[in-house]
This record gives structure tokens, C-alpha cells and sequence, in this order.
């Protein structure tokens, strides 16, 4: 069942996540309520298109959303769980992965949440969209990045590849069809290292990056160290290790 509730993590980032429209990065452990901020960052970008006399007026396609994750499980898992939030909004979400063949151009265009893998939006991305060109891109309102620490890992290139793709169009003025769509980018995970190093990167300011240790884990973790005798050699010691490791 949902909290009711902000945790204080997420109380923190609220200000920034929902009354700005700076870039974030964010270093939280898992399960501390991260994948709230990206609702929130959602549901910024869709007061845009409240009216001044509060009536929801919404064009479909036209300020975009997309969420990038590491896998195709937890891209199905967001979706179910955006269209239940999302869809009596008449927000469409879009599944972009490599089990998901039946989108056509006219679904990329006109979906509001595209959730897909860095793999599969590389591919899609490069090759342009099919009657939509740049237009696509400049459409993109908000970049959602899941699990970012991925970057260093070898799928990181097709990521950086797209990060870079979009900075491109929304950075230069002659290639955005749509001037609205100012991208904002919102990139999380469990462990980031070298948090300033991925900020300057994303062009985060300093209010925008945010670190929480420990602390913010709902189940807290214990560490254990055990200590075995050397073998002859390294070979053997390594090989002897595996015994000890629990399946």
C-alpha cells in the first residue's frame, strides 16, 4: 500500500523536484522512495498545461517525457504503474524495448511517457523517427534516468550516446521545432561516486545535486567480515573462496 506521506527524502527534493525546473542528480540507497522525485518531475512539466481558469488542456506528444532504464523489467514495472496514475489524465505512456515491436512512428510521436532502455532509444533515436525527424527531439521536455551509475558500465556508451544527442538539439536554437521544450534532466541511483563529476556533465547546480547515505535506508543492512587462510597459492585460494559463498 502506498505511503501517505513524504519521507524525508523525498520532503527534501520536493521543492526543487516540483517548484523549479532545475536539473537534478541524486545518490540515494534503494528503496528510499526515489522513483517518487521522477513523478514529481512528471507532474511539473504537466502543469504547463493547466489553464488559468485550472482546466487540464493537454496536446498529446507535444512536451514529452522519457524514462531510460537498465532493463525491460523495470521499464514494464514503471509502466504499469504510470498508466494506472497517469492514464485517467489521458496521459499516454509508451513502452520502447526490445519486446515491444508493435509501436509505429505516429504511436512515438503522439506518446507523452516514453519508457524504454538505453539500448533500444539509441537505436531508435539514431535513425531518426520516420516522418518526424528533429521534430521528435524537440518535443523532449524531460530526460529521466534510472540507475545512472550504469555510465560506467560497457552498455554506458548507447546512454551517454543519447544524453549527448539530446543536449545537441535542445542546445541549439535552429534545430527545435517546439521552443517550449526546455529539457530538464533528472538522473538517479544508488551509488554514484563521482556525483560532481556526473553533474557538471548534466549542467546541475549546486541546489540540484543531492546525496543521502546511509540513513535513508528502510532495511538497514549489516556487515559481516570473516577471514580464511591462505592457500598455496592464489589459484587455489580463489577457487576455495567459492565454497564459502552462500547461493
Amino acid at each position: 500500500m502506498a505511503c501517505r506521506y513524504f519521507n524525508s527524502l523525498q520532503s527534501e527534493c520536493f521543492p526543487i523536484c516540483f517548484h523549479s525546473d532545475v536539473n537534478m542528480v541524486i545518490s540515494a540507497p534503494t528503496g528510499s522512495g526515489k522513483t517518487v522525485l521522477f513523478e514529481l518531475c512528471i507532474l511539473r512539466l504537466l502543469s504547463r498545461f493547466i489553464s488559468a481558469g485550472g482546466i487540464f488542456i493537454h496536446e498529446k506528444g507535444s512536451l514529452k517525457t522519457i524514462y531510460i532504464a537498465p532493463s525491460k523489467a523495470l521499464v514494464q514495472e514503471k509502466l504499469r504503474d504510470w498508466n494506472k496514475k497517469f492514464g485517467p489524465l489521458g496521459i499516454n505512456c509508451l513502452e520502447l524495448t526490445g519486446d515491444s515491436e508493435s509501436y509505429t512512428p505516429r504511436n512515438i510521436l503522439e506518446a507523452d511517457i516514453i519508457l524504454t532502455t538505453p539500448e533500444k532509444f539509441d537505436a531508435v533515436s539514431r535513425y531518426g523517427i520516420e516522418s518526424g525527424g528533429l521534430s521528435f527531439f524537440s518535443d523532449i521536455a524531460l530526460l529521466l534516468i534510472d540507475e545512472v551509475h550504469l555510465l560506467n558500465d560497457p552498455r554506458g556508451a548507447a546512454l551517454e550516446a543519447i544524453v549527448s544527442r539530446i543536449k545537441i538539439v535542445s542546445g541549439n536554437p535552429k534545430l527545435k521545432s517546439n521552443p517550449l521544450a526546455q529539457v530538464r534532466f533528472l538522473a538517479v541511483s544508488a551509488t554514484i561516486p563521482n556525483i560532481e563529476d556526473l553533474a557538471k556533465w548534466l549542467e546541475v547546480p549546486d541546489q540540484g545535486i543531492k546525496r543521502f547515505g546511509e540513513e535513508m535506508r528502510p532495511v538497514k543492512l549489516t556487515t559481516k567480515v570473516f577471514g580464511y587462510a591462505r592457500a598455496k597459492n592464489d589459484f587455489l585460494f580463489e577457487k576455495r573462496l567459492q565454497n564459502y559463498i552462500f547461493g
